[in-house]
């Protein structure tokens, strides 16, 4: 199951994935499906499983406008409320293993188990562990503590960053 709930199941199109579904970028919280799209490959079947919204250049830098607006309160926000949010969506992409799993099989042709058992739970054991690091990394923590020197890490969060994936 997709984000907005659509199911990823066998289609007339080529019988492993949903080729009729565009999956959108997401940009201030909104989705957008730009004019422009491009086929997702399986490299399972070596037919398109879905199209994926091609971002422009000018909805990047949209995405990092409405990152960079939101990052004054994501900052300010506690440590242990983003530990949270984190844990939070740790815990729903458990609950969707099994359809995060389909997904993943399909868009990158791994088989099953490696998918459900390896792929998906490494990614939720990522989150829980970013997410436990989070009150530990704020603020400062001394490093060196040598004769006459002393230095100091102070870690808090910095800005937005943009990230482009094919």
């Amino acid at each position: 199951m997709l984000h907005n709930g659509t199911k990823v199941a066998s289609n007339d199109h080529n019988g492993d994935g949903a080729s009729q579904i565009t999956i959108p970028s997401w940009i201030n919280g909104n989705e957008e499906i730009g004019p422009s799209t491009f086929d997702v490959i399986s490299p399972y079947t070596n037919t398109a499983c879905w199209t994926s919204t091609s971002a422009s250049p000018a909805d990047a830098l949209r995405a990092v406008d409405a990152a960079s607006a939101a990052f004054p309160a994501w900052s300010a926000t506690k440590p242990t409320a983003r530990r949270d949010i984190l844990l939070r969506a740790a815990d729903l992409l458990e609950e969707r293993t099994e359809a995060n799993a389909e997904i993943m099989r399909i868009e990158m042709g791994a088989d099953v188990g490696a998918s459900q058992f390896f792929v998906v739970p490494l990614a939720i054991k990522m989150l829980r562990d970013v997410a436990g690091r989070i009150t530990s990394i704020c603020g400062s923590v001394p490093t060196v503590e040598e004769e006459g020197q002393s230095a100091i890490v102070y870690k808090e969060p910095m800005g937005v960053i943009l990230g482009i994936v094919p």
